[in-house]
């Protein structure tokens, strides 16, 4: 078993970028950290299948919560339509390969769109986030300098 998550930067990421999590751009989770025994390469063949149906996503950060066991974890909340159907159909898209969501109440009607505050910053209030590319991200790499890291990216594209 290995495990990802699909995330929206903020600003593009680059394949084979890796970050310690606290170190993290800034980005929306859209398909959280799922186990499964499928290669990077059909992780992202699905990924991309998706990305091209789907243009850019405009969104807008919202009101600060706490998240995590602790509630010590700030995010901003996104609260968007378009946002919950990239993660419908990309949970629909990955299920054929046997995925296993780490916290399974967190995806389907759990999911709860949000940004989560790094080192590198956080959104405000009212902040418009345009997302216009999809990162596969391996939770688990080699042995490396920092993790997680980009194994495949896709621009959210749909041929208009």
């Amino acid at each position: 078993m290995h495990r990802f998550a699909v995330v929206l930067p903020l600003e593009p990421m680059a394949l084979g970028e890796r970050y310690a999590v606290r170190d993290w751009p800034l980005h929306l989770t859209v398909t959280p950290v799922f186990a499964t025994e499928a290669t990077t390469a059909m992780l992202a063949a699905r990924m991309g299948e998706v990305a091209s149906a789907h243009g850019p996503v405009e969104a807008v950060a919202g009101p600060g919560e706490l998240f995590g066991p602790r509630h010590d974890t700030p995010v901003s909340l996104v609260d968007s339509l378009e946002v919950r159907a990239l993660h419908a159909v990309l949970a629909d898209a990955l299920a054929p390969l046997g995925i296993r969501f780490d916290s399974p109440h967190y995806a389907g009607e759990g999911f709860r769109p949000h940004v989560t505050a790094t080192t590198r910053g956080a959104t405000e209030e009212g902040q418009l986030l345009r997302l216009a590319q999809l990162a596969l991200v391996d939770m688990e790499p080699g042995p490396g300098q920092g993790r997680p890291q980009v194994v495949a990216v896709a621009a959210l594209d749909d041929g208009r």
